[in-house]
């Protein structure tokens, strides 16, 4: 059994949270500014609460990124999760 999901329409909410490592320096900025985009063209972004905590060099803690990840699934408003990760710099 495949689970297929709908298409985005536009207006609808796209919710970010970052499960694993954390979104710190530069990378703020980028996902601030793709937040932007995203909402220039027509859809609505929600950050979770724990986006950019930064406890022991490791995004936030395994408690609070489950929170996280529960809640935007919880929400009926969210239509799709994307999950944000620290772009490594070289």
């Amino acid at each position: 059994m495949s689970i297929i999901p709908n298409k985005l329409k536009l207006g609808d909410t796209i919710g970010v949270v970052a499960p694993s490592s954390p979104v710190i320096g530069e990378n703020i900025e980028e996902l601030k500014q793709a937040k932007k985009i995203i909402e220039q063209s027509g859809f609505k972004v929600k950050f979770s609460k724990n986006l950019f905590s930064n406890t022991n060099r490791y995004s936030s803690t395994a408690s609070k990124k489950a929170d996280d990840i529960n809640e935007m699934f919880k929400d009926k408003e969210v239509k799709m999760i994307w999950c944000a990760k620290r772009r490594k710099q070289f």
